[in-house]
């Protein structure tokens, strides 16, 4: 090995250390499926996933967009049910649009805490894996709002996904 391939072996190598030292705005701390957040809007992952009664929840509906661009594209995550009613701890996300041939994967989906506390949730897309921030009405842990953004061929879809 040379002086000029060590050289640049050296810079390469301080060049990784010194990104891996960084802290990143967006860093999160994986939890495992099930694990409590915190005990606000969004801390378990039953307040995605199931009614206080033990069935599986209302579906979550809304749309990607993008600035500037086409039509919204129909987004549906859903929770998954066994035998008809009680929750299996996974989502189908669902994606719909007259242009695109319409696609959907199922993931088991975990819970994530962002620096400031705040919760959200993993799950996979047809597009990727992406992070939604939980939204909750009132004082119940029931999450009824999701949003967040999806990256696919370079372009970053933002959504928002409902339910009553």
């Amino acid at each position: 090995m040379n002086h000029t391939t060590r050289g640049l072996a050296f810079i390469a190598l301080t060049a990784t250390a010194a990104l891996l030292t960084i802290t990143s705005a967006h860093a999160v701390d994986h939890k495992t499926d099930g694990a409590s957040v915190s005990d606000t809007c969004g801390g378990l992952l039953t307040d995605y996933l199931a009614t206080a009664a033990g069935t599986a929840d209302t579906a979550f509906a809304g749309t990607l967009t993008v600035a500037g661009g086409a039509s919204p594209i129909a987004m549906t995550l859903t929770p998954q049910a066994f035998g008809g009613a009680i929750p299996n701890g996974l989502v189908r996300t669902e994606f719909a649009h007259p242009a695109l041939s319409d696609d959907a994967v199922t993931s088991a989906p975990t819970l994530v805490a962002d620096q400031s506390g705040g919760n959200l949730i993993r799950f996979r897309t047809p597009w990727g894996p992406t992070l939604a921030t939980a939204g909750c009405s009132g004082a119940a842990p029931r999450v009824t709002e999701l949003t967040g953004n999806i990256r696919s061929r370079g372009v970053i879809y933002q959504y928002t996904l409902t339910r009553p």
